[in-house]
């Protein structure tokens, strides 16, 4: 009965590591890829970046000219001249119209106006839109790390959770065969063993199951986040390639060359300082507010009647037949108070508020590259050291049961053993998640995570010599 349990334990961790037919599979490199091109927060602020170009060609377009066209139709009462003489007519201006007395009258008016000098009020604001752009660029480059970041952690906790998910289940399985040898072994009156042994044995799975569930639950957990970030439809499952959590990236070398580096490529020093310098050149296009705007104006006013005669003077234009065309320089001058130099204040303090946070960038930056890299030494330290104590513990927990079984030793040295081992193993995997994740956040650290620089998470994994604990 023992042999056929364990072949159906072995089937169902088989069925447990092959991926599901129909499911979309992925590796790490391919589901942060997947969540940079599909998730909608990335699209979001891509739509942001084309709010920001449309308003640059906003400001482009001020240097064309401007063009008014005013037009109508409505009536107007009829002003013939008395035949045979040079005189008008006769009929008051204002007295009661007939309806026979009645035409149509037709008005247009069209204006050009093209700036010709503004004292740099259309320069600065392309120069802002410029740099208000590039910016916004960066800011969606942050809003990719951000994603991939997240994408890397839940990634990594599924694996967690899953190789936690059949640790356990077989630790439960090597339990449940323990336990029913122990009863027998009651049942029969061997020597040395006692309900006591029995009770332990059965607190040590319930334990066991506790982490199980915990397990499980951080699977659904996990494709539900990844289902979510991926933009992916409700009823797509997901099947991942890596058979186990192991650690990945490259190691960095030392710490000075990694913090020059995000100096360098963080995306925040390019948003702020991009910022900065969109808020000191609108302080200057306010600031031009007091000087006034030189421009080239033509334009041509027209009126048609049927029914009124041309007025053959230059002295007196009759505003219902006519026709003027015009051409002059302007100067148009307006402002209010010191409300232009209050605006140039007003965004020279919004530059000041981005130059300081450029400056904490600046400081904060290393802080955080440190935080990164030390996680990682040490998660790779804790690998390292975990493998070794795993291998022991694993070592002691087999000698101890064999001993157990022939009743050299009591159950408390096995449920030791145990206990040791489940704990170091757990502590491993817990230390190649930990390994995984501090890698992602170095590569968020030192801006390469979002650009599919393979520097660090991404990167292929180092050779290791320490040994791989299975199952």
């Amino acid at each position: 009965m023992t042999h056929a349990r364990t072949q159906v334990f072995s089937v169902a961790l088989a069925m447990m590591a092959a991926p599901r037919a129909g499911a979309r599979t992925l590796d790490r490199r391919e589901a942060v890829r997947a969540a940079l091109a599909q998730n909608p927060r990335i699209a979001a602020a891509r739509a942001e970046e084309a709010v920001l170009e449309a308003q640059r060609r906003q400001v482009d377009a001020a240097r064309w000219p401007i063009v008014t066209l005013d037009a109508g139709a409505g009536p107007s009462q009829r002003a013939t001249l008395v035949p045979g003489t040079a005189v008008q007519s006769v009929e008051q201006q204002y007295g009661s119209p007939k309806v026979s007395d009645l035409s149509a009258t037709f008005v247009a008016n069209l204006s050009v106006i093209q700036p010709l000098y503004t004292f740099g009020k259309i320069a600065t604001r392309q120069e802002a839109t410029a740099h208000g752009l590039r910016a916004r660029e960066a800011q969606t480059r942050i809003e990719r790390a951000d994603v991939a970041y997240e994408v890397a952690r839940i990634y990594e906790g599924y694996l967690l959770a899953r190789d936690a998910d059949r640790f356990l289940t077989e630790t439960i399985h090597w339990l449940e065969s323990t336990l029913e040898s122990t009863q027998e072994r009651l049942t029969q009156g061997a020597a040395g063993v006692t309900e006591r042994d029995v009770l332990r044995l059965q607190a040590g799975m319930g334990l066991a199951q506790l982490g199980l569930n915990q397990a499980r639950a951080g699977e659904a957990q996990a494709m539900a986040g990844l289902t979510a970030y991926l933009a992916l439809p409700a009823d797509e499952s997901i099947a991942v390639s890596e058979e186990e959590l192991a650690p990945v990236g490259r190691l960095p070398k030392d710490f000075k060359s990694v913090a020059s580096l995000a100096l360098q490529k963080r995306p925040e020093i390019v948003a702020l300082r991009e910022g900065e310098m969109a808020m000191n050149a609108l302080a200057r296009g306010e600031a031009a507010g007091f000087l006034p705007d030189v421009f080239l104006m033509a334009f041509i006013s027209a009126a048609y009647s049927p029914g009124r005669d041309w007025i053959q003077t230059r002295y007196v234009i009759d505003p219902l037949n006519h026709f003027i065309p015009g051409v002059l320089v302007g100067l148009r001058w307006q402002f209010q108070g010191n409300t232009a130099e209050a605006r140039a204040r007003e965004q020279r303090a919004r530059a000041e508020v981005l130059r300081h946070m450029g400056e904490w960038a600046g400081l904060g930056i290393p802080a955080e590259v440190r935080r990164a890299y030390e996680d990682v030494l040490r998660a790779a330290r804790d690998i390292e050291q975990g493998t070794e104590a795993v291998g022991k513990a694993k070592k002691w927990m087999v000698q101890a049961s064999a001993d157990y079984s022939i009743g050299f030793l009591d159950v408390r040295e096995v449920s030791d053993a145990v206990e040791a081992y489940v704990t170091l193993r757990t502590g491993l995997m817990k230390a190649r998640f930990d390994h995984n994740v501090a890698m992602a956040a170095l590569s968020k650290a030192t801006g390469t995570l979002d650009g599919g620089a393979d520097l660090f998470y991404l990167a292929p994994a180092e050779t290791r010599t320490q040994p791989e604990v299975k199952p």
